[in-house]
């Protein structure tokens, strides 16, 4: 939060008013990232962002800048225009441009130094920005236990409490804002791939796209999150710690002094408000975190639910009667959409009632009447109920659940510790969807295997799919 001494239109002093993004950027800040020319500037901004990196400050030469801009240029052949009416096609001009509309829309500054030399100088309030922008574009992963840890360490150092809001209190409350955004951004990541599942995918897609979601979210941040990086594991020991904060007077004592100092509050019956609320605030998101992490449950299994039973419709409808007449239909209603004129003779000879020669179903009259009784015959005979037990029994071992994957997979495995997913037998859809539940019980704990996923891609049966082998544990 920045704070400012400011006056509110009745006159009174304001201490603590609130600024606004655009108090502190330039009014046409995003005015390079919003033009037509919007990917050669975020291309630019980051790659002087990167020239930065190496040196003590954010400021280097201008013809340092020139000439990396230059580099870019020579492989991007697109003309740009700076003034709406000259087009500027060579590398070293469209580079002095960029760098000239950067400078005038606040991304950067010139600094002279005493021998003359023009320095480029990147805006502090660009700094946060730009490196926000290298996440999106890196799409970095959070480790939850990485932050969940430094949360933990710093609230059992004993050494730290002499400046409890200082050096614990306040890096705590950004460790434990920036861990629900990182948990936010997971569920915000399952919702965008469900958003991509869409009824127009035929079967293949469906799978190339679980595959995907399994290789970067399902196997990747969900597993973290539910095993080694398991948020549970510290979060009594966190709670435990921040009340018995709360409760021991002298601490409490150190961390208001410490938030009048750093915070530039006077009134300490204030301050201690804002310490209590802050350990309070603390106290609910860990407490919060089962909500969030519920949602993230529920959104993941709903997520590979659709798209394996989707998946496993359109392969077990692809080659029997009821495929073929699907696509039969989808034919003829793609060749009737392509024909015209006949649509008119519906309407040659309207109708004002319903005649036997009318295209409109007679409807049937339904009446309530009284139910004769309860039929006093055996509804099912012992034989009857030993066979539907044996149907049912039938039907449960046919099923794809984590029991009857693993057992196929270790009589698959024998005394083999691997075996690639290329000499899973394959005779039929069923086989080939009993190889998606492979994968996706692949992380269970109580499983008998594991799998070993690889960048490459094979082809079974028509379908490409990723490559894995299965382990024995």
């Amino acid at each position: 939060m920045f704070c400012i001494t400011g006056i509110v239109p009745d006159g009174k002093e304001c201490g603590h008013a609130m600024k606004r993004l655009f108090d502190i950027l330039p009014v046409d800040f995003y005015k390079p990232l919003t033009s037509k020319y919007r990917r050669e500037y975020a291309d630019c901004i980051m790659r002087i962002f990167n020239v930065f990196k190496p040196e003590i400050s954010y400021g280097v030469n201008r013809e340092i800048v020139v000439r990396e801009l230059t580099d870019y240029f020579e492989a991007d052949d697109v003309e740009m225009s700076f003034d709406d009416e000259v087009y500027v096609s060579d590398a070293r001009e469209k580079a002095n441009g960029v760098i000239s509309v950067l400078k005038k829309c606040g991304w950067i500054e010139y600094e002279q130094e005493t021998n003359h030399q023009i320095n480029i100088v990147l805006c502090e309030y660009a700094v946060p920005i730009i490196e926000s922008m290298n996440r999106v574009v890196r799409e970095e992963e959070a480790e939850y236990q990485g932050i969940i840890s430094q949360i933990h360490a710093s609230l059992q150092n004993s050494e730290l409490y002499n400046k409890p809001y200082e050096l614990i209190i306040k890096g705590v409350q950004e460790n434990t804002e920036r861990l629900l955004s990182e948990l936010k951004k997971l569920n915000a990541s399952i919702k965008r791939h469900m958003d991509r599942q869409t009824n127009d995918m035929g079967a293949d897609e469906i799978l190339d796209h679980f595959f995907e979601y399994h290789k970067n979210i399902g196997s990747k941040a969900y597993l973290r999150m539910k095993t080694s990086e398991n948020i549970a594991y510290f979060r009594t020991a966190v709670v435990e710690r921040i009340e018995w904060m709360r409760e021991t007077e002298d601490i409490m004592e150190c961390a208001v002094k410490g938030y009048m100092e750093v915070e530039e509050i006077e009134d300490s019956r204030q301050a201690r408000d804002e310490v209590i609320s802050i350990l309070n605030d603390i106290k609910s998101s860990f407490y919060r975190l089962d909500d969030i992490i519920e949602e993230i449950d529920r959104k993941h299994t709903r997520y590979m639910r659709s798209a394996v039973m989707r998946a496993r419709f359109l392969l077990a409808t692809g080659n029997n009667l009821e495929g073929k007449l699907l696509r039969l239909l989808d034919m003829y209603v793609q060749n009737l959409n392509a024909e015209c004129g006949f649509e008119g003779l519906f309407s040659l000879y309207p109708q004002n009632f319903i005649s036997p020669e009318s295209l409109q179903t007679i409807p049937v009259t339904k009446k309530m009447e009284a139910v004769s009784g309860f039929s006093g015959a055996q509804g099912m005979s012992e034989a009857d109920r030993l066979l539907y037990k044996e149907i049912l029994s039938r039907k449960n071992r046919n099923r794809f659940s984590r029991k009857n994957i693993n057992e196929y997979v270790v009589n698959l495995l024998g005394e083999r510790k691997s075996v690639p997913v290329t000499e899973v037998p394959v005779e039929s859809a069923r086989d080939f969807i009993r190889i998606i539940y492979i994968s996706i019980y692949a992380g269970n704990r109580s499983n008998n295997y594991t799998i070993k996923r690889s960048d490459r891609r094979v082809e079974i049966k028509g379908f490409s799919l990723p490559y894995f082998d299965i382990i024995k544990k």
